[in-house]
């Protein structure tokens, strides 16, 4: 049998040994963004299937229901605490789209109603957030409408996205509030359309 010279055979071992450590010893952890949870992570408003409406109560017999087309909104998420997430989004008010041309017309060119010439856009911007739920919050922030800035709250509920959890690469969101137009200046025809405007959104948000 061959053997081999002891200087060699030591240094075989070693190189053995230290193969096996490298082996046994695990790498730094590799963390995936989708699944890192600290801090905020931000988010873009998508409109693919999204929808923003307001409903309001037309002469005590019918739900009067408006669209708007294009919109646009920033989501700041900490999905460790809630609390610190924050909303911006803003809405072009010459994007309503309804089934009857000529209300549309009224509505967004009017002084009466949206004025859309003078004030083209509605923002919402959120100042704090209450949570109230596993994956529900309460977004208190400023509405400006018409010209006019009121407090204002969108209750929100989070839906996970394609991955399947919240913390994903799309988060869905449906969100509801409501307002008395009269408190932004809009106190023409009560005989016609009620004070009460409610609005929902339906949208998703991708992770940037």
């Amino acid at each position: 049998m061959y053997l081999l010279p002891k200087k060699i055979f030591a240094l075989t071992n070693a190189l053995g040994l230290a193969g096996l450590l490298a082996l046994a010893t695990p790498g730094p952890a590799v963390v995936n963004a989708a699944e890192s949870t600290s801090g905020t992570v931000s988010y873009t408003l998508t409109r693919q299937y999204g929808s923003v409406l307001f409903r309001v109560m037309q002469q005590d017999y019918l739900n009067l229901v408006g669209r708007f087309d294009n919109y646009s909104a920033t989501l700041e998420m900490d999905f460790e605490d809630l609390s610190n997430s924050r909303l911006s989004a803003t809405v072009q008010m010459g994007s309503l789209s309804m089934a009857d041309s000529d209300v549309v017309e009224t509505l967004v060119n009017s002084s009466a109603w949206f004025n859309a010439s003078l004030y083209p856009e509605a923002t919402f911007t959120t100042t704090s957030v209450e949570v109230t739920g596993e994956n529900t919050a309460d977004f208190h922030g400023e509405l400006n409408f018409i010209g006019v800035t009121k407090p204002w709250t969108l209750h929100v509920q989070f839906f996970g996205g394609s991955d399947g959890k919240l913390t994903g690469s799309t988060i869905g969101m449906l969100a509801t509030g409501s307002f008395d137009r009269t408190d932004f200046g809009m106190d023409q025809y009560l005989n016609m359309a009620k004070e009460l405007v409610s609005i929902e959104v339906n949208v998703k948000f991708n992770r940037d």
